[in-house]
């Protein structure tokens, strides 16, 4: 072995590299470190010097793409499972009664820490987050007020036709009461709740699904369990409220009524229908009704109900408000355009209501 290090040809180590096997090109370069180290210490550098020499040798390279992806990589897995350890564990806490009811605490006493520096209550009320510049508002505006500003009472009519219906109340969203709307109804003639707990007691498609935006004063319950609790008399005073909103149950529940005869072709039914019940309950706080579609039917069924007809935002101030008695037999037609309509149960043995929507074709 000579004192000089001698440098192969890269094209001649290449050549050589693919004939060997991967054992011997360990060796190769085992043998080549060793020489390398020989070298240097022949040439007088000390151990610390070669240790420091060689440190590159050693060290990550952090300059390459490969290993920064993998690094990188790693710390990604380790972030998004320390994200999910504190999303489940927050989920836990949260179901936890004692650390929910702390939270909501703490959230709302900083809440009111930022209100001198941001007044959030306004984002609170606003429907919306971000206002949308493109948005035109197609709801009642004040000029619309006109149309209302002259009704001082809510009429009551009987053997009227659609014609007259269409054009003096529901095309200028003017209120109305039939007083004999059910008078073709037999089955309304005798409804009771007993009868209505029987009738869903009975029908696959009215017990076996889900009914929507069920309200009551028995609690923790559903519309199968009042009417199972009223069926066996196990309800004195009591008022429940709902929705039936699954196709099937609206299907079979609209056998129970029919269309009203004095209501115009250009209105077309949903299946949907929303259904009170009370018995010996005195409300005072009205019940607010759905006013999503174009036309509703309140329908009193039996007993009477207090309704409430207000005109939306920015009416109030200029048209009236208007509360009448709804007896027996007697159906209210009104507009969601201008009316908001609310009810509650008045105080007597039994009370079923029944409400239906319309389109207008």
């Amino acid at each position: 072995m000579t004192d000089e290090l001698h440098c192969p040809d890269p094209s001649e180590v290449a050549d050589f590299s693919k004939k060997m096997t991967l054992q011997e090109k360990l060796d190769f370069i085992d043998g080549e470190i060793r020489k390398i180290h020989i070298f240097c210490t022949k040439s007088g550098y000390s151990a610390s010097q070669i240790e420091h020499l060689a440190k590159p040798f050693f060290d990550k390279d952090t300059n390459s793409i490969s290993s920064t992806i993998w690094v990188s990589g790693k710390a990604w897995k380790r972030r998004a499972v320390a994200l999910t350890t504190m999303i489940v564990a927050t989920l836990f806490l949260f179901r936890y009664d004692p650390a929910y009811r702390l939270a909501s605490a703490l959230s709302k006493q900083g809440a009111i820490q930022i209100l001198p520096l941001w007044d959030w209550t306004q984002l609170y009320h606003s429907p919306c987050w971000v206002n949308n510049p493109l948005y035109v508002v197609t709801g009642l505006q004040l000029s619309d007020c006109e149309i209302c500003e002259a009704v001082d009472r809510v009429s009551k009519v009987s053997q009227v036709n659609g014609r007259q219906l269409m054009d003096e109340f529901i095309k200028r969203d003017v209120p109305v009461i039939v007083t004999d709307g059910l008078k073709d109804w037999p089955l309304a003639k005798n409804m009771t709740i007993l009868k209505l707990a029987e009738t869903y007691r009975g029908n696959t498609a009215l017990n076996q699904h889900d009914s929507c935006g069920f309200s009551s004063s028995v609690k923790n319950g559903d519309h199968m369990k009042v009417l199972s609790l009223a069926r066996v008399n196990k309800l004195d005073k009591f008022y429940a409220h709902w929705k039936n909103c699954n196709f099937e149950a609206a299907k079979a529940f609209r056998k129970l009524y029919q269309r009203p005869y004095f209501l115009p072709s250009s209105v077309s039914l949903l299946p949907t229908s929303w259904v009170s019940i009370s018995a010996n309950y005195s409300s005072r706080l009205y019940k607010p009704v759905d006013m999503t579609w174009d036309l509703l039917l309140f329908m009193q069924v039996k007993g009477k109900s207090r309704v409430k007809l207000q005109p939306w935002e920015p009416c109030t101030e200029v048209c009236s408000s208007f509360e009448e008695f709804l007896h027996e037999g007697e159906i209210l037609v009104t507009t969601s355009f201008m009316w908001k309509l609310d009810y509650k149960p008045s105080k007597q043995a039994e009370n079923i209501a029944v409400v239906v929507a319309g389109l207008f074709d």
